[in-house]
């Protein structure tokens, strides 16, 4: 993993309150204090995303740590390292309105990962590592991404295997670890042509997102000349982007907050 860059203010301030912290579960005390002194640097983009806000720091750092304790959070590097040669994540060349990373997420990629024996905790994990190490190079960046995720070779069966108990459960604990206990504020998240079916997966996804990232959510769709573009365009990686509502979508992601 590579590092933020830069001193970031109440720094100090953190590292003087997790060493004071008291928590009713030493487990995740104990990963608190050993990530103040094994990942200083993962620290500082906690800090970074409160705003330097030293109680708001705390509990997000916590409720972090609490999810890794539970087996929800990043995978290993050498794990990650075979995991992500898949390519279902990948960044475009082109920033969001607000000068955000835009990340582009494959389906079709996503399924051949599944077919090759991954499991989707295989799949969630080694992207919360790639995630991880993204904000950590960050530097003087907005802290946060847009997303695009691509949908239109997802099938009714797809939808069918991924809305099964404990499909849907690994896809909300990854999700509340993302959108709750992760220092990464979210731009335009944009879902392309979803199929109908995909509205079970949204509607038992949406109740645990926070009101504001429910709302950011666009669903947008090619028109026949951009199904077309997009098939001419073969492994053009911007094809998606090219989407004129995804294009719009992006261009008005909203500012960072801090």
């Amino acid at each position: 993993m590579r590092t933020c860059l830069g001193a970031e203010p109440g720094l100090t301030d953190a590292v003087f309150a997790i060493a004071t912290h008291h928590d009713e579960d030493d487990a995740v005390l104990a990963a608190m204090r050993k990530l103040v002194k094994q990942e200083p640097q993962w620290l500082r983009c906690f800090v970074r995303h409160v705003a330097g806000s030293t109680a708001c720091c705390v509990q997000l750092l916590r409720s972090n740590v609490s999810w890794a304790i539970a087996g929800v959070g990043p995978c290993t590097d050498s794990e990650a390292a075979r995991r992500l040669s898949y390519g279902v994540a990948r960044l475009a060349t082109r920033r969001d309105g607000a000068g955000r990373p835009v990340i582009v997420l494959s389906f079709d990629a996503l399924r051949g990962m599944l077919a090759a024996g991954h499991s989707l905790d295989h799949v969630a994990s080694a992207h919360v590592w790639w995630l991880k190490d993204l904000l950590l190079r960050g530097g003087g960046a907005p802290h946060g991404v847009s997303l695009v995720q691509d949908l239109r070779s997802m099938s009714v069966a797809d939808v069918t295997s991924f809305a099964t108990p404990s499909a849907l459960l690994t896809q909300l604990n990854y999700a509340r670890l993302l959108t709750a206990a992760f220092p990464c504020e979210y731009g335009a998240l944009v879902i392309l042509d979803a199929p109908v079916a995909f509205g079970m997966l949204w509607a038992a996804v949406r109740p645990v997102l926070p009101a504001g990232i429910a709302a950011r959510v666009s669903f947008c769709s090619r028109e026949a000349s951009g199904r077309e573009g997009a098939a001419a365009a073969g492994a053009a990686y911007d094809a998606t982007l090219d989407v004129a509502q995804v294009a719009a979508a992006l261009e008005a992601a909203p500012r960072p907050s801090a």
